[in-house]
């Protein structure tokens, strides 16, 4: 089989970048989706073909090579937040990690990427959530799994419902009746809320 000399030159992550007007990022993020076919060099490096380049430019589907195209690492993620220490030391937590895990394994017979938060559901600065967040940016989930919607988020569920939906995402709820808020978290989320408020007035 006789392929084209564009096959043949090949460019770095940043070098294509250039010539694709992206950044570097999207190079590597186009690559995970399965956007962008890439080769790597020994020392694990992505390489990007002119003829590649020539394809994405020209809009065309993944069609060359498809064959030898590198499949996408994607998987579920599941993710489970307390917000007071009572719910903690009750064992709420790993309670909701063991439920959504067994969902998981059950429909698809392997293992998810575990999220975990221990914080209000108001506050967006939460670790674990963050983390999702990266992950879910670079392509590697098509799916979210949460117990109920209230443990993703206090307010804005619809906010990260249309954000996981530009992502390719599906955010799926185990349980869709709402969970009863006990006091405590209802405290926390009112303090989180007035900190945010104070945060606001002194800058």
């Amino acid at each position: 089989m006789m392929f084209p000399l564009s096959c043949f030159f090949m460019f770095s992550v940043s070098q294509a970048a250039i010539r694709l007007g992206v950044c570097p990022k999207t190079i590597r993020r186009w690559h995970s989706s399965g956007i962008l076919q890439c080769s790597c060099t020994l020392g694990g490096h992505r390489r990007v073909s002119l003829s590649e380049i020539h394809r994405v430019l020209s809009g065309r589907p993944v069609t060359e090579h498809k064959k030898h195209a590198i499949p996408e690492q994607k998987t579920c993620a599941v993710y489970a937040r307390v917000s007071g220490h009572r719910q903690k030391t009750d064992g709420d937590l790993a309670r909701q990690t063991d439920e959504l895990v067994s969902v998981y394994r059950h429909r698809f017979r392997s293992r998810p990427r575990v999220f975990t938060d221990f914080g209000s559901g108001l506050n967006m600065r939460r670790r674990g959530l963050r983390t999702l967040l990266r992950v879910a940016s670079q392509g590697l989930v098509n799916t979210v799994l949460i117990t109920h919607n209230d443990r993703f988020a206090g307010f804005g569920l619809e906010l990260f419902e249309r954000l996981f939906s530009d992502y390719g995402i599906t955010l799926e709820v185990v349980h869709e009746k709402i969970l009863t808020t006990p006091q405590e978290e209802f405290v926390t989320d009112l303090m989180a809320l007035i900190a945010s408020f104070s945060g606001d007035s002194t800058g």
